[in-house]
């Protein structure tokens, strides 16, 4: 999960790889702002926004995680298999509660129908369709 105490300081991310420009995270992986996922079928895209809320896009936005303005500077796919957005203070903003220890293989996809999932193994946890995420 995550602690909601962090102290303020910049940490070297040791557990977290950037990526951008494919249609998922997996465990590990994160979006810093201005990266995107694009789903496979390129009519959707799923973009951390400068603002800090994080958006999918189709010809208009379709969903956000309604965080603009909360200092969020990373989204991060844990190993827990929670997507969790984190300040510089690397302090949780916003998560989609889908904590499950213990997990071998957690992913974030942006699917072909615009919606964001994450799931371990084949079990869907989270969809941006039924949730927006807890801050």
């Amino acid at each position: 999960m995550f602690s909601k105490h962090f102290p303020c300081f910049r940490r070297k991310h040791l557990f977290c790889s950037r990526i951008m420009s494919k249609n998922y995270l997996s465990k590990n992986d994160e979006l810093r702002k201005g990266d995107f996922l694009i789903s496979n079928n390129r009519q959707w895209k799923a973009i951390f926004q400068e603002d800090g809320n994080f958006v999918i896009y189709g010809w208009k936005p379709f969903w956000a995680s309604d965080t603009s303005g909360s200092d969020g500077m990373r989204v991060c796919m844990q190993e827990d298999c929670n997507l969790v957005m984190y300040n510089k203070c690397d302090q949780p903003k916003w998560h989609t509660n889908s904590y499950r220890p213990t997990s071998k293989m957690c992913r974030l996809h942006l699917t072909d129908e615009g919606k964001l999932v994450v799931s371990r193994e084949s079990e869907e946890l989270w969809n941006s369709d039924k949730d927006h995420g807890k801050k």
